[in-house]
């Protein structure tokens, strides 16, 4: 049986989750300090004390990364202009900077309200959802830049037409294109706002017709971001499959396109603590990669136990030869299964894969 090493964590930088814990409990004291209660109660100093706290973690945060990148592959100080040329990086030093010199200019009333606005901007460091819209957003820009030009055309055709129905009437209302632009927006986005309505048999034929298109191209703009969050998560999905496959030892020496072959036949399971995935005796047929939690595996010498990016199971593939050992999941624990008849068909049009195969059960049988 193979092992894999743990990815090993970066210890360079605070921890994500404390980080994450104390931008958070920051944000909230300052915020509810500038409640009437607490204003009334005089905790200003507490505000500020928590401001400066803060600011000192973030600067020493700004440091941490900035040395990291420095000794990243031998960089130097390449790497650090590196780091500083990314948008993070630009909401790392604002975070760190940004108070103190407020308060060197004297401009001290205004440090709450900034200072939280600062630390929901460090949250995005740490949050994975707005790291997936960014890339989705990224990958969709035609898409999106189309769906926005239709907007922008229906924007000003339905205002501009609402002005020459209307404006007559209701000069105060429709009396400019801008004017009726504005009820234009509000309609497109909200179907109606109620501010401004048209009164005349035409301009609640354009209303509807407006108010229609609205809806169609909002439903166009979701339905083009869903798919970007469907596609984004499976490529991710399938590269973390291509990773775990590829750290099989015997798997490393084949290309990257029969990994991905193999990557691509994965299927997720779920087990329970305690429950059985492999039955000493019982026929190999699967192999398995763990995705989260721990097995325990049971050998005549003791109990072995696996975590996270390692996997078991691989001499079904090799050999096929009944299971030698017993697996438990010892905690519950999501796996994904590579099934051997799957496996075969694709060794079975891939010489040099059913090649290493044979010379991997004739070298484990030696």
């Amino acid at each position: 049986m193979s092992d894999t090493n743990e990815n090993a964590p970066d210890s360079s930088f605070i921890l994500p989750p404390l980080a994450v814990g104390a931008v958070v409990g920051a944000t909230l004291l300052v915020t509810l300090a500038g409640t009437d209660y607490l204003a009334a109660a005089d905790w200003g100093w507490l505000t500020m004390a928590v401001t400066r706290a803060a600011t000192v973690f973030f600067f020493i945060d700004l440091l941490l990364r900035a040395r990291e990148a420095k000794n990243n592959d031998q960089k130097g100080m390449k790497g650090v202009t590196a780091y500083l040329k990314t948008g993070l990086a630009w909401i790392d030093v604002l975070a760190a900077v940004t108070v103190p010199i407020m308060e060197l200019l004297g401009a001290t009333s205004n440090i709450p309200d900034i200072f939280a606005l600062l630390c929901i901007l460090k949250l995005v460091r740490y949050s994975m959802g707005l790291a997936l819209l960014g890339r989705v957003l990224g990958n969709a820009a035609d898409s999106l830049l189309s769906v926005l030009l239709s907007f922008a055309i229906i924007l000003i055709t339905s205002g501009t037409l609402m002005h020459l129905i209307e404006g007559p009437g209701q000069p105060a209302q429709f009396g400019s294109t801008p004017l009726a632009m504005w009820w234009a927006i509000v309609t497109l986005t909200t179907t109606g706002y109620g501010d401004v309505t048209p009164l005349s048999f035409p301009g609640r034929v354009l209303a509807g017709i407006t108010m229609v298109c609205g809806i169609g191209t909002f439903a166009l703009l979701a339905g083009i971001l869903a798919s970007g969050f469907a596609d984004e998560l499976k490529r991710r999905e399938f590269l973390h499959n291509w990773d775990l496959v590829a750290k099989v030892p015997f798997f490393s020496k084949i290309g990257p396109g029969v990994i991905a072959e193999v990557a691509r036949l994965l299927r997720r399971n779920e087990f329970s603590k305690g429950q059985t995935i492999i039955q000493k005796g019982t026929p190999g047929e699967s192999m398995y990669f763990i995705v989260s939690g721990e097995v325990k595996v049971r050998t005549p010498s003791g109990s072995v136990r696996l975590r996270n990016n390692q996997f078991f199971g691989e001499m079904a593939l090799i050999t096929g030869a009944p299971r030698s050992v017993t697996v438990v999941a010892s905690k519950p624990c999501v796996l994904l299964e590579l099934d051997v008849a799957d496996f075969r068909h694709i060794a079975a049009s891939r010489p040099e894969l059913m090649k290493m195969i044979e010379e991997e059960a004739a070298r484990r049988a030696t």
